[in-house]
């Protein structure tokens, strides 16, 4: 008899996600059906739990429970799950945000035992609107009238003889946050992010840009700067005012703004970092797995690495609120399981439905628009490769999407990283973004080690290292301004197509490197299915979108 959980998310990034037999088998963000980007909504996200059923071939009633997460107030989601499901709200369990974010990445590592921190901008509140005070305790004496508290950051300890996880330290904070201190790592770099790239049009915080832009600032001015956080050995302190009140004066200097963009960069991994040290010393473990939104941060990620203070990391690829899901999944799993299925290797970062070639050709049928080309593998592979050779940017759609906000080449957009041009050409051309936005590498893992100073297995494109000096005028679109690069590892084992694409890429250009950038255009979400994929080639302007074994081009 199999035991299918369900976990589902509400509010922001809301999306679903299955496990069977404790394995996770199918996951996707809502915004990827919709096509609204992070949709945020009070409602259970009927499409992706659809999406998810039809993917395995099952119905409502094949699913043994269901667990999920809400980070909204005044929702009465068992309410809502009957109504969608016509199931009793018996079958239905809550699991806090932060617990999920645990579950999502310990489960999806291969450790026996591990410590997780979890660091993000606010998990679940603690108040009489939601289950959360089932799972955690918290002295009522500080709930004033009026007043709520939230989960800012937490550390739990994974050991094979408990069937739940150890909360080791958790850190409350008042919400709304309250001067000087109270808040949260994640909502410092969120104000930051909402200071100095803010984008009113989508009212949404622009993390990853913020990430980009710190990069050119002026690592001696930073430095001397003072530190805004109280780390002690214990604890520690955020502030909930912006680092600088007054942003104005500095958004049309450049490299005024960037350097303050590199304090709240080092806030950012200094606090992280103290977590992490946290963590080492209150329980001595050897493994450890991060979540949250804050460790998508990939010069955070490369701090931890090369600390040294765990003989295993593990990051999850869709560290973000999109992995909540996967946790609330994993969660179920536990609760239905006696004991945790461990798996043989890493969680695959391509969770969503493999699309066939016939639903290839249903996707261009009556369009008059594109034609559409059928080949073998082997043909695909070589005209990809050489269209990449003569500096072509491409579409490339193969397998199951990615699970989370990076790109990882099946859903991706390819170039030729040797051309520094390439940059500014994409930003401004294709991708219709800011100028200094970085791209990043995907690399033949059999070759990384000739290319990047630090050395370690990445396929999910979550860690940063510096770019050998050899390299950076041989790959300078994918290296960035202060010599870095966060790059992907491919294996045969992770993505055979895409090493296949890359290593006949090598043959012809003597690079085992090619730039992948995501799939969408601003403010988009990555393309999800084919039709997806060729409007977005025609509304982008892309020379060709290779899919499956097919090669779809624009009609003159």
């Amino acid at each position: 008899m199999k035991n299918i959980c369900l976990g589902f998310s509400v509010g922001h990034n809301r999306g679903a996600a299955i496990t069977v037999d404790g394995e996770i088998k199918v996951s996707v963000s809502n915004e990827r059906i919709t096509r609204r980007k992070t949709d945020h909504s009070k409602d259970i996200p009927e499409e992706s739990i659809d999406y998810c059923l039809n993917a395995l071939g099952i119905t409502y009633a094949d699913v043994d429970l269901w667990v999920y997460n809400i980070t909204e107030e005044d929702v009465d989601i068992p309410a809502q799950f009957e109504e969608f499901t016509g199931l009793s709200h018996e079958k239905l369990e809550f699991v806090p945000h932060h617990m999920a974010h645990a579950y999502s990445t310990f489960y999806a590592s291969n450790f026996e035992e591990a410590v997780v921190v979890v660091v993000d901008a606010m998990g679940s509140l603690y108040n009489d609107q939601t289950p959360i005070k089932k799972w955690y305790q918290l002295d009522e004496s500080q709930l004033e009238p009026g007043q709520q508290w939230g989960e800012a950051y937490s550390i739990y300890k994974f050991t094979k003889d408990n069937a739940r996880p150890e909360p080791v330290y958790k850190k409350w904070t008042r919400f709304p946050f309250q001067p000087p201190y109270e808040g949260s790592i994640g909502y410092l770099y969120g104000m930051g992010s909402k200071q100095l790239v803010y984008s009113e049009k989508h009212n949404t915080w622009q993390a990853g840009k913020l990430m980009g832009l710190a990069s050119y600032a002026d690592k001696e001015w930073v430095d001397k700067q003072p530190e805004y956080s109280i780390r002690t050995e214990s604890d520690l302190q955020v502030p909930t005012a912006p680092i600088m009140e007054d942003v104005a004066n500095y958004k049309s200097d450049f490299q005024a703004k960037a350097n303050i963009a590199g304090l709240y960069q080092r806030e950012q991994e200094l606090n992280s970092m103290h977590l992490v040290e946290m963590a080492k010393k209150m329980t001595g473990m050897d493994s450890l797995c991060v979540a949250g939104g804050s460790f998508l941060n990939c010069n955070t990620n490369e701090m931890i690495i090369k600390s040294g203070l765990f003989e295993n990391n593990y990051f999850l690829p869709p560290a973000d609120d999109s992995g909540i899901p996967i946790g609330c999944a994993f969660f179920g799993s536990s609760l239905l399981e006696a004991t945790r299925k461990i798996p043989e290797n890493w969680m695959p970062a391509y969770l969503g439905k493999t699309y066939s070639d016939k639903d290839v050709e249903e996707a261009v049928k009556d369009r008059n628009d594109v034609f559409a080309y059928k080949y073998t593998e082997e043909g695909i592979i070589e005209l990809a490769a050489l269209a990449l050779s003569e500096n072509k940017v491409i579409g490339w759609f193969n397998g199951g999407s990615e699970n989370g906000p990076r790109a990882l080449g099946n859903r991706s957009i390819l170039a030729n990283p040797s051309k520094k041009w390439m940059v500014e050409y994409i930003n401004s051309e294709i991708k219709k973004r800011e100028w200094y936005r970085p791209f990043a590498p995907s690399v033949l893992f059999e070759r990384q080690a000739e290319i990047f100073d630090l050395d370690v297995y990445s396929p999910y494109m979550l860690v940063t290292t510096t770019v050998k000096p050899e390299w950076r005028e041989r790959i300078p679109a994918v290296t960035h301004f202060d010599h870095t690069s966060r790059y992907q590892s491919v294996t045969p084992q992770s993505n055979e197509k895409y090493h296949k694409l890359i290593s006949r890429f090598e043959e012809k250009t003597g690079i085992p490197v090619v730039l992948n950038t995501s799939f969408n255009g601003p403010e988009e979400p990555i393309v999800e299915t084919p039709t997806d994929a060729i409007n977005t080639m025609l509304k982008h302007d892309l020379y060709a979108l290779f899919i499956n074994n097919y090669v779809i081009m624009k009609k003159k």
